[in-house]
């Protein structure tokens, strides 16, 4: 196998990953070029066999250190060992090869590091009557009621800025950790930020990056009032119907993790998305 670094386009990668059955955040060229912007190095690699695209990969370095998230993306369909050697052969590096792929890979030369997480993809891309029908019977019926006084706007820049300054409180509060909130603010493919104001005071918010006809939930804030009035239902259901008329088909809603967010994961099941395993966090050897 072989590889071609640095050789697409923007629309020649694009063109890759428009192919996939997901949403893969970390391999979107807005990605890559936003972390640019945060000083990370940023290549793109092609795996060719035997001249045939079989995979590509998006890689961010730091020093000795090279990661690629969400990836591998298999551009054909390919065996085991074939997945893995593409793997190992990225691994050639002067330094640690850190992958999360979206599907397991395992076997010799793949040392798992993180256990697999589940992340909840949620098919949008049908008639808004079916995607109602398809919620759950109870978070169908609290999304009524919570529809009577939650109505959700599209955010202002300025009321944007406001939103990603209460998700880095929250998550300082909370302990967990976060791509950088002013992604938020520099991300250059589409995005939409929806919230739930009164008087002019954000109550709620939330963040969806889109690429490759897909988006992909970023951050959500919620005051005491907006969680007891079920406010980020509102504001879920009305961004997959503005992000489905804007063309995207599936929403990556985030990690499903029962034992520390049993609560968070029943609100992102409850729409109807289905669960979704990636392969183990890994350091690949050469």
């Amino acid at each position: 196998m072989d590889i071609l670094w640095d050789q697409d386009c923007e629309p020649e990668w694009q063109a890759r990953m428009a192919g996939l059955p997901y949403p893969a955040l970390r391999q979107s060229w807005a990605f890559g070029t936003v972390m640019q912007g945060l000083g990370a190095s940023v290549r793109r690699a092609v795996i060719c066999d035997a001249g045939i695209a079989v995979a590509a990969a998006q890689v961010l370095q730091r020093r000795r250190l090279r990661l690629i998230g969400q990836g591998p993306v298999w551009l054909t369909t390919l065996e085991p060992g074939q997945k893995r050697q593409v793997l190992r052969q990225l691994a050639r590096f002067a330094g640690a090869c850190i992958v999360t792929p979206h599907d397991p890979v395992v076997g010799f030369g793949i040392v798992p590091l993180i256990t697999p997480k589940c992340s909840a993809i949620w098919n949008i891309d049908m008639l808004p009557a079916e995607l109602r029908q398809n919620l759950h019977g109870k978070w169908r019926n609290r999304l009524l009621r919570a529809e009577e006084g939650c109505k959700p706007v599209v955010l202002t820049r300025p009321k944007l800025q406001e939103l990603v300054a209460y998700e880095a409180i929250q998550r300082v509060g909370r302990g967990y950790k976060n791509l950088p909130g002013t992604i938020a603010m520099d991300w250059q493919g589409g995005k939409l930020a929806i919230g739930w104001q009164q008087g002019g005071e954000l109550h709620a918010g939330m963040v969806f990056l889109i690429h490759d006809g897909r988006a992909t939930y970023f951050l959500g804030w919620a005051n005491q009032t907006a969680r007891a009035s079920f406010a980020h239902g509102p504001l879920l259901w009305q961004a997959a119907l503005m992000l489905r008329a804007r063309g995207v088909k599936a929403i990556d809603l985030g990690d499903v993790n029962s034992e520390t967010g049993a609560s968070l994961a029943r609100f992102k099941l409850g729409t109807g998305a289905e669960v979704f395993a990636a392969g183990a966090t890994s350091l690949v050897l050469p």
